[in-house]
């Protein structure tokens, strides 16, 4: 293991690491020599392989990261940190945080690249045998489901089934007592903060900014734990979800719209070249699938549709200004050919490049009279 490195986690994140397996708990590095050795192995008992689990007991809460079969580590805040009154959020943090910090400690202690585990949150009550807490409910896993696929729209934008998975997750009315049957409220919160974990783990896969996704994570934690109580969890349900929903949809369309204005500068520098999407992704570094929808979506036509029409204004601008010939413009123009180019000319015009020249003399020579 990265000794020093889990040396510095622990002082900089303010946590306790533990090492559990068959023999009990061990400590490990500098891991205070007082601790509740029984409280850590029941609630080892509720480690699953494939899956980071949050354990939330009366005094707070533990993080299990497994490392092999009944064996892995255990994650506490420093006790110290949760009675400074400097620092009465450190359990809000430790949640907001507790994917980031098995992933890293996971890495740290194994020397092993993280596996991306879904985090999953139980209820531990320090008096009552914890195998009987933890009593999943007939929709549990259904609900799941659907917030997983929730989610998933959720990277797509797609309001339509985003919505539909919402209201999915509301009809299998799992509420706080499908985690603990000692403590609704605690429940129901965590169930929330779970929803969290889920979707700020996609929107960071999803590009959006880290200060967006860390300021929608860490609000929406603490407004859910300042709760006394939660009396409309369906309620929650939507908003929590929306929120994220709506910054990536804000984020996304402003993206868009930044490298729109890019790619129409470029054309109108360029537009006398015979530019093909691939000049366009190299010099901006868009992908070349995505400059189309990215263009369209803003200037409502196609960079293909756009760059005629300015060369067919370039093309007025030259057939008025100057006595180049129709070839010589067509060629200025890098027109496949004349014959292409009058063609695409007479579409956009009514008429023929000639036509149109001639037509300007006239209506300058009728003016004269």
């Amino acid at each position: 293991m990265y000794e020093d490195e889990l040396i510095f986690l622990e002082k900089t994140a303010s946590i306790d690491i533990f090492l559990y397996n068959k023999k009990g708990i061990q400590k490990i590095l500098q891991s205070p020599k007082h601790y509740n050795h029984n409280l850590m192995i029941r609630a080892s008992k509720l480690s699953k392989e494939g899956f980071y689990s949050l354990v939330k007991y009366n005094s707070g809460y533990m993080l299990l990261v497994p490392l092999r079969k009944e064996e892995g580590l255990i994650l506490s805040p420093k006790i110290d940190s949760l009675n400074n009154s400097e620092n009465s959020f450190s359990n809000i943090d430790f949640i907001n945080h507790s994917t980031s910090l098995a992933k890293l400690t996971y890495f740290l202690y194994s020397k092993k690249s993280a596996p991306n585990w879904n985090l999953v949150i139980y209820n531990l009550n320090e008096i009552s045998d914890p195998i009987k807490q933890v009593q999943p409910m007939k929709n549990l896993h259904d609900f799941h489901r659907y917030a997983n696929k929730m989610v998933d729209s959720f990277a797509r934008l797609d309001e339509k089934n985003f919505k539909m998975y919402i209201n999915k997750m509301k009809k299998c009315q799992v509420f706080g007592d499908a985690l603990t049957t000692g403590n609704v409220i605690r429940g129901e919160k965590d169930i929330l903060i779970d929803i969290i974990s889920k979707l700020t783990d996609r929107a960071e896969k999803e590009g959006l900014p880290f200060e967006k996704d860390v300021f929608i994570q860490s609000v929406s934690v603490q407004k859910i734990e300042l709760q006394a109580n939660i009396l409309n969890f369906n309620g929650w349900l939507e908003e929590i979800p929306y929120a994220y929903f709506d910054e990536l949809k804000k984020w996304r369309e402003n993206l868009f719209i930044d490298k729109a204005d890019k790619i129409e500068r470029y054309l109108k520098i360029n537009s006398r070249e015979n530019i093909k999407l691939k000049d366009i992704s190299n010099e901006l570094r868009i992908s070349e699938q995505s400059l189309n929808t990215i263009f369209k979506k803003k200037y409502g036509t196609t960079i293909k549709q756009y760059l005629t029409k300015l060369k067919i204004e370039n093309a007025k601008e030259l057939l008025t200004t100057t006595q180049l010939k129709i070839h010589d413009i067509s060629e200025y123009l890098s027109f496949v050919d004349e014959s292409y180019f009058i063609s695409t000319f007479n579409k956009s015009c009514g008429m023929t490049p000639s036509k149109y020249r001639q037509k300007l003399i006239d209506e300058f020579l009728a003016d004269k009279n």
